[in-house]
């Protein structure tokens, strides 16, 4: 089932819609989108000279159903590159120095309430700055509480490549159901500034927890960026996690002037990092 809360990002570019829009203008769309239904391209690991191992997994593999399509990606952290024990990136479709207008990133990613106490995971997804620098990270906790016995996310903007053990303490959401969870960045101007929603949704789209992350400092545009990276940097739970339908949607993506009189000729209208452990991604 493809997740309904990212739509009013993403859809494909008709050639129909390109004839409305006109010369330069803008359209919704999905511009990286790895569902590990042929392959994992997209995300380094170790085989492509970082850490971790993006293996993919027949729908059903270990008891778990494919969140959409026949097949999901299992992700464990390594050191075998001797950078530090972390997860796979990715750079999407490529890191923007310009903010492009509201976007968003996504994955699924299964909970599983029996994890043992102590583990968990940290997933970012970095900001780039508006001179092609890394900005800032944006990060989701997720980590079985040694003290609660709760599996519980939040978000802030560090890691210490260690699940939280005080996520209690903080603006947080309990899981008490095993199954898909929908992981977003939504990366939104407000006021002159950066403002980051770390949305969680169940596989049903209903929204259960968001935590806001803004700073002074991220003014756009004269600071801030588009998307940089996504990276798990730790993935602390025995056999790793499953993945699936990872996704980056961006609001306005801008169509060749030439596009729409070039479809109309054919007669087609109609149809359609920063850190390496103390290194930059």
């Amino acid at each position: 089932m493809r997740f309904a809360g990212r739509d009013f990002l993403k859809g494909a570019v008709t050639a129909s819609a390109l004839m409305v829009l006109g010369s330069g203008a803008a359209q919704a769309a999905t511009v990286f989108d790895q569902g590990f239904e042929t392959d994992t391209a997209g995300w380094f690991d170790e085989n492509s000279g970082w850490t971790g191992s993006v293996t993919r997994q027949a729908s059903g593999t270990d008891g778990i159903a494919a969140h959409e399509g026949n097949f999901y990606a299992n992700f464990q952290q390594t050191d075998t590159q001797g950078i530090g024990v972390s997860g796979a990136f990715t750079r999407f479709d490529g890191f923007r120095d310009t903010f492009p207008g509201t976007y968003s990133a996504s994955a699924a990613i299964y909970l599983d309430t029996s994890w043992a106490a102590g583990e968990g995971f940290d997933y970012s997804v970095a900001s780039s700055g508006s001179d092609g620098g890394h900005q800032r990270d944006f990060i989701f906790h997720v980590a079985k509480d040694t003290s609660t016995g709760s599996l519980l996310v939040g978000g802030s903007n560090n890691t210490n490549f260690d699940p939280r053990q005080d996520l209690e303490n903080l603006n947080h959401f309990e899981v008490t159901e095993t199954g898909w969870y929908i992981f977003e960045h939504l990366f939104r101007e407000d006021g002159g500034q950066l403002a980051v929603d770390l949305n969680l949704y169940n596989a049903a789209s209903v929204l259960l927890f968001t935590e806001t992350r803004t700073n002074a400092a991220d003014t756009i545009p004269g600071e801030v960026g588009g998307n940089r990276y996504g990276w798990f940097t730790n993935i602390d739970i025995d056999g790793g996690i499953a993945v699936d339908a990872t996704q980056l949607n961006i609001s306005a993506v801008p169509v060749p002037a030439a596009l729409p009189l070039l479809l109309s000729g054919l007669g087609l209208f109609g149809i359609v990092g920063r850190f390496r452990r103390r290194a930059k991604v």
